[in-house]
């Protein structure tokens, strides 16, 4: 009865929470008086968990660490369920408890709202001195480059220091030594941080590295190796090649529109 309970419960929090984006893993995880099933989404992860010493059912819930549980749970609900008297009915009574408390608008929030702030915390790390310092590992003078803007202006110039440091040699790299390993890496390295970079990161992938490319045959090397999501970005970006926006007047100007207008404008002058 209990492996029954077990399960029923198990698999319908499963289908609850393959609403929210949640995967169930198969594997079933083990703790001192018993096991649990695991379900991890974006920032969060759930457990239905059944204690043997206590004989009772727990809905469980943590945040996440580097894409894994960090296991300090918070109960959500707990019900006693002894499998020596009680009935599937019994069980069907713990799953709907689980189901409702996982699907609760209040509950739902939070764990949208976890979601929100992890990829804003992401975001907020992957700027443009973050690529700067993982395209180092490829031209590693640009390391001396950016202590040297640090010593002269008090800070690296993210437009400047891409059009002037870092896309001279991206090129001579693509048209020199298309095959070689640091162009891959270069390459890896452009299609990883427009997938994971903030959105100055990815305006200076687009318009100022990818537009500034004077010799098309290194750009067309490069463009071999673009990302599917890359492609599809570059694609619009190139409308913006050689030319100057101006900002709207009425309309309140988002901070990628207000980006890319001051990056092409710089790049004009």
């Amino acid at each position: 009865m209990e492996n029954k309970a077990f399960e029923l419960i198990a698999d319908k929090v499963e289908e609850a929470l393959a609403e929210q984006g949640f995967k169930r893993q198969e594997k079933l995880e083990t703790e001192e008086h018993g096991d649990y099933v695991l379900y991890l989404g974006d920032a969060v992860a759930y457990s239905v968990y059944y204690d043997n010493e206590r004989k009772r059912f727990e809905l469980r819930t943590c945040p996440l660490e580097k894409e894994a549980p960090t296991n300090k749970w918070k109960g959500l609900s707990m019900w006693l369920y002894d499998p020596e008297n009680d009935t599937v009915k019994d069980a069907e009574s713990i799953m709907t408890d689980f189901v409702e408390t996982i699907q609760g608008p209040k509950r739902v929030a939070v764990v949208q709202q976890q979601a929100k702030k992890k990829k804003k915390d992401e975001e907020s790390t992957n700027d443009p001195i973050f690529f700067f310092n993982r395209m180092v590992g490829v031209f590693p003078e640009l390391k001396e480059e950016m202590n040297q803007e640090r010593i002269t202006y008090g800070q690296v110039r993210p437009v400047t220091f891409a059009r002037e440091k870092l896309l001279p040699k991206m090129e001579a790299l693509a048209k020199s030594y298309p095959n070689s390993e640091p162009f891959d890496r270069m390459c890896t390295l452009l299609n990883d941080m427009y997938q994971s970079g903030d959105m100055d990161v990815r305006s200076i992938i687009t318009i100022v590295l990818l537009n500034g490319f004077g010799d098309e045959t290194a750009l067309e090397k490069v463009s071999e190796k673009f990302s599917e999501d890359l492609a599809k970005s570059y694609k619009h970006a190139k409308k913006y090649k050689g030319k100057t926006v101006k900002p709207e007047k009425k309309k309140k100007q988002s901070k990628m529109a207000k980006f890319r207008a001051d990056t092409l404008n710089d790049m004009k002058r």
